[in-house]
């Protein structure tokens, strides 16, 4: 009885550190994309901006790992959001890359506006 309940108890434990680890990987994934957004927006080369949208993207995909669930169902799904974050990347490293870093500033706006979304579904705070 007592090797049950102590089983239990320490399976539960082992279940709780694992959530807060998951909670931890997205803080510190989005802490990191929002510390890499700003640094992209004050990035005066290229290669400053391709660094921190490297950064950002490497956030994103690792975020990704958490799976999330939001109270509406009709809200996208957290892999489609973070689906949609990287794809909006990609988007604006391409004009960096072409030589564009003030175009590139403009477009980012939309990986705000994704992660502002993203916030406004799974934020339950």
């Amino acid at each position: 009885m007592i090797k049950k309940t102590f089983t239990t108890a320490l399976l539960s434990a082992a279940l709780s550190f694992s959530s807060l680890s998951f909670a931890g990987e997205l803080g510190q994934g989005m802490s990191t994309l929002a510390k890499n957004f700003k640094i992209f927006n004050k990035a005066e080369n290229p290669n400053d901006a391709l660094q921190a949208l490297d950064n950002m993207k490497a956030a994103a995909l690792d975020a990704k790992k958490v799976k999330l669930k939001a109270h509406d169902a009709k809200a996208p799904s957290s892999d489609a959001l973070f689906d949609q974050l990287v794809t909006e990347i990609d988007k604006t490293r391409i004009l960096v890359q072409a030589g564009q870093l003030d175009q590139a500033k403009v477009e980012g706006k939309k990986i705000a506006a994704v992660k502002d979304q993203g916030h406004a579904v799974y934020n339950h705070h």
